[in-house]
């Protein structure tokens, strides 16, 4: 009944005296090394066939128990009972079964490897599953940003037919990719994870500052809320979350909106508001009633910062609005922009590029929000001005569509000398501003880069407003009218009658433009000196003016004492220190 138990071996036939004798020899050549008490032997000769060699197998199996069979004694059978008893015993106990259980585990980890690597692998696949769930979905936020179509849709509930375009999309990869479903449908937030980790990193530093805007969605107003702090010697910035302030836009709402919110992220205690930075509307930068002064009185040392990149849009608007040539530029782009908006237009102009061997750059819709689309649009009306023309005049010419007065009032702009001359000295100036704007946005921009920045671009204006600058710049006009067989004329060169000085002003010296026009040829000047004075000096002039009135001097003085007390130099930093001088002594005390 036990052979179920043992691997059988040879059987060796012996006497009963030589018993012993066989035993040991058998040892000696299985190599086991073990002593068997004559007390021991004689048991198991009661119950072992003396004609059955026991097996002990070998250091891969591990030891196996003798080969038993039942034998018929006369005399004492309770005796051989009770020994068979004990062995069944052992066999059921819980020692032998756990050690039994050990082992045949070892055995199956040299096949499927051992716990660990299971677990490895098994947290390899999940991170894998997530990497490639997080890049998909950032694959469909620049599928849908580059093509500027909306995220959200009017109705967004699971009964809805057209629940937006993000969700539409993600729904149209769940049928192809069977993991990115799974994750698509669990019901989790990590928003929360996520603003908790904030939130620690923020009560270990004790002070931050907050970052305010406009994020207007769909019959609902907004504000996205960010915040700014220093974790490891390392500036950092992080989205918090928006706010619903769809009730009321004023400045106590938006103040009362924010501490709400504050309190509720349990950021209203412990740290500190030291800097916050708005846009420069009055609702938001209002020395006695604005939101930074409201939170000023809650957070004495809260800074107000005018966001910079904020502050050159609007040194571009302000432009715009003295100099009204340049907004006749910037109209002529947004037509052109909408009019080649049409797939079979913009489709025609691509054809033209290719064959003119001109590389084909996109346009994008012009916005007082979006900082470089200005430059955006100049630079490839610059680059494909050749193929716009062609376009536009085959367009006219078969007469196959209802906008052919659309294109012929484009056109016609287009290939006014002022518009040439109004596109190449706003390029001139939009490079400039441009750079500076994405240097603006970097996560790792300080006040003092700012500072030093806009004093570079300031002095950069000041030495291209010379006469000298603008030959150079007269020259490529020229070139380029050349090119296109652009006639660049002066409004009384072309024009019967020109615009007279009012009677009353005659004798009197004006401190503002008036709509008087003077013919070059009753003084002498050229055509490019005429543009020099009524388009260059007052573009630049404008930017200048604005550049310097935008940007205070105790702002940049502040943004320079802040780089230097990170640097150590206390008497370059005198001024950001005595500023929180109280707010240290506090903490050093503390």
């Amino acid at each position: 009944m036990f052979d179920v138990f043992n691997i059988k071996k040879q059987k060796l036939v012996v006497t009963d005296s030589s018993s012993t004798t066989t035993l040991e020899s058998e040892n000696e050549e299985l190599n086991i090394g073990l002593d068997i008490d004559k007390t021991a032997q004689k048991s198991v000769e009661n119950i072992v066939d003396k004609n059955v060699i026991s097996d002990l197998g070998t250091l891969l199996t591990g030891p196996v128990r003798p080969i038993l069979t039942l034998s018929v004694c006369s005399g004492t059978k309770g005796g051989n009972k009770s020994k068979l008893n004990k062995l069944d015993a052992h066999a059921k106990s819980n020692l032998h079964l756990t050690c039994m259980v050990k082992w045949s585990a070892y055995q199956k980890t040299k096949e499927t490897g051992s716990v660990y690597s299971q677990i490895s692998s098994q947290h390899s696949l999940m991170v894998k599953n997530n990497r490639m769930y997080m890049k998909m979905l950032v694959d469909i936020v620049l599928f849908l940003s580059c093509q500027g179509i909306g995220f959200r849709g009017h109705d967004e509930t699971k009964d809805s037919l057209n629940q937006g375009n993000f969700k539409d999309l993600c729904k149209l990869l769940e049928k192809s990719n069977e993991e990115f479903g799974k994750k698509f449908n669990l019901k989790t937030n990590y928003t929360n994870v996520v603003k908790e980790i904030i939130v620690i990193d923020i009560d270990d530093v004790e002070v931050f500052g907050i970052m305010c805007d406009e994020a207007r969605c769909y019959k609902q107003e907004q504000m996205a809320l960010c915040v700014r702090y220093v974790k490891n010697l390392d500036v950092v910035e992080r989205f918090l979350g928006f706010i619903d302030c769809s009730k009321n836009q004023d400045a106590e709402s938006l103040y009362q909106y924010i501490l709400w919110y504050l309190k509720k992220c349990k950021l209203s205690s412990k740290p500190q508001i030291v800097a916050q930075s708005y846009d420069g509307a009055n609702v938001m930068s209002g020395k006695f009633n604005g939101l930074q002064n409201k939170i000023k009185s809650q957070y004495p040392y809260a800074i107000y910062t005018h966001c910079m990149a904020h502050k050159m849009n609007l040194i571009v608007l302000d432009m715009c609005r003295y100099v009204k040539e340049t907004r006749h530029v910037f109209n002529t782009l947004e037509s052109l922009y909408i009019h080649f908006s049409h797939p079979s237009k913009n489709q025609k102009l691509i054809e033209i590029q290719t064959k003119l061997g001109i590389k084909y750059t996109s346009m994008i819709r012009l916005s007082d929000t979006r900082w470089n689309c200005r430059y955006r649009n100049i630079e490839p009306v610059k680059a494909s001005y050749k193929a716009i023309i062609q376009a536009l005049e085959e367009e006219i010419e078969n007469e196959d569509d209802r906008g052919v007065n659309e294109a012929i009032g484009i056109l016609t702009n287009l290939k006014s000398g002022r518009f040439i001359v109004y596109l190449f000295i706003l390029h001139k100036v939009l490079i400039n501003i441009n750079i500076v704007a994405n240097k603006f946005q970097k996560k790792t921009a300080t006040l003092g880069e700012s500072k030093n920045i806009i004093q570079g671009v300031m002095m950069t204006f000041k030495n291209c407003r010379t006469t000298e600058y603008f030959s150079k710049l007269w020259c490529e006009i020229e070139i380029f009218a050349k090119d296109n067989e652009i006639s660049i004329q002066t409004p009384s060169e072309g024009c019967k009658r020109k615009r007279q000085e009012p009677h009353n002003l005659k004798h009197f010296d004006t401190t503002a433009t008036t709509s008087a026009e003077q013919n070059i040829n009753d003084t002498g000047e050229t055509i490019g000196d005429y543009f020099r004075k009524i388009a260059f000096f007052p573009v630049f002039d404008t930017i200048l003016i604005n550049l310097e009135r935008r940007f205070s001097a105790e702002s940049l003085q502040m943004a320079t004492a802040v780089d230097q007390f990170i640097q150590l130099n206390f008497e370059e930093s005198l001024f950001f220190v005595d500023h929180y001088k109280v707010s240290i002594v506090s903490v050093s005390e503390n």
